[in-house]
């Protein structure tokens, strides 16, 4: 229909739902009559889906006309809101389409694909696995919590349901028992820095996997790496379709291949910035000095990164882990 959508988890403290309710100035909740609690103090339209569902089967079934372009909003998520209040992170349509397109490309992605929904829909990597089935008509499967623990409960969910496609974190695929999956196509590492000894537990020959890399402000996903052998840590890759990452020094210079250096993304998928945020917005996402165009931005990731001989992207680790020794 062409509204922008807020996902909000129930099981967050009652503080924070309020928060991002106002912040984004959510104009219409759509919910559960068992969440309705969480709610009381919302003044605008609440639609219970099951509660509701009589009156909203009375409307007509034809899609609505769309008028949406890629300029249009698409979501706001927000980030973790660990040094304070949560960030919203206003995403664009034209970022959404260019994950769908690039994922297709670099999955070879198909209608009989069966892909597992393991992230919560709080986080962004939930919008990576929807993408991935709804743009070429694959599965999505969703399952409970429960199914999706990290060992017995996860690897049966995955064998039972013959899943091709799956993304998990390194955690995550650190303790999953490295059973026989045969159905298992493609495994992508996202998240977090995937290490060598992960690759040696999953890697096989009849197997793709993928080390992925991207903030939620560049839309999920900037650079990828598929990984043919076992031998070293592997890269985050080379960036995705029409996104450019650079490496800079403090003084936004370019830094020689192999020198450690600050990543920094821009392309398509870069976010309109943060809600009700314009300082953080204008310090994070700064005009691009590589690009004529006067809009052209830059997004300031604060990745520590630099470049491999052959073209591959090292991540190693935060900036703002770095500790200096004088």
């Amino acid at each position: 229909a062409g509204g922008a959508y807020v996902p909000l988890d129930s099981s967050y403290p009652q503080e924070r739902l309020n928060f991002m309710l106002k912040d984004a100035q959510v104009s219409v909740l759509l919910t559960q009559e068992k969440l309705l609690q969480h709610f009381t103090e919302l003044s605008n339209p609440i639609i219970s889906i099951d509660k509701d569902w009589a009156t909203i089967t009375q409307h007509s079934r034809e899609n609505p006309t769309s008028c949406v372009t890629l300029e249009n909003l698409a979501y706001v998520i927000y980030t973790s809101g660990s040094t304070g209040q949560p960030k919203g992170v206003l995403i664009e349509h034209r970022g959404l389409a260019n994950l769908a397109a690039d994922q297709i490309e670099v999955f070879n992605l198909q209608p009989s694909n069966r892909i597992l929904q393991f992230a919560s829909l709080s986080f962004d990597a939930s919008i990576f696995e929807i993408v991935m089935a709804l743009q070429t008509g694959s599965t999505l499967y969703l399952a409970k919590k429960e199914s999706l623990l990290p060992g017995k409960a996860l690897l049966q969910l995955l064998s039972e349901k013959a899943i091709t496609h799956v993304t998990l974190p390194p955690a995550v695929l650190a303790v999953l028992p490295t059973e026989s999956l045969p159905a298992l196509q493609t495994i992508i590492s996202a998240g977090e820095s995937c290490s060598e000894d992960i690759v040696k537990r999953w890697w096989n020959p009849s197997r793709r996997f993928f080390n992925a890399y991207g903030p939620t402000e560049a839309t999920v996903w900037s650079t990828v790496a598929g990984i043919k052998s076992v031998s070293e840590k592997p890269p985050i890759g080379r960036p995705i379709a029409n996104t450019e990452i650079y490496i800079l020094d403090k003084h936004l210079q370019p830094v020689p291949i192999g020198i450690l250096g600050e990543l920094y993304i821009a392309g398509d998928g870069l976010a309109r910035g943060y809600v009700n945020c314009p300082e953080l917005t204008a310090k994070k996402f700064i005009p691009n000095p590589f690009n004529s165009k006067k809009e052209a931005r830059l997004y300031n990731t604060g990745d520590l990164a630099r470049y491999r001989p052959d073209g591959n992207i090292e991540f190693l680790g935060r900036i703002d882990n770095q500790v200096k020794i004088r």
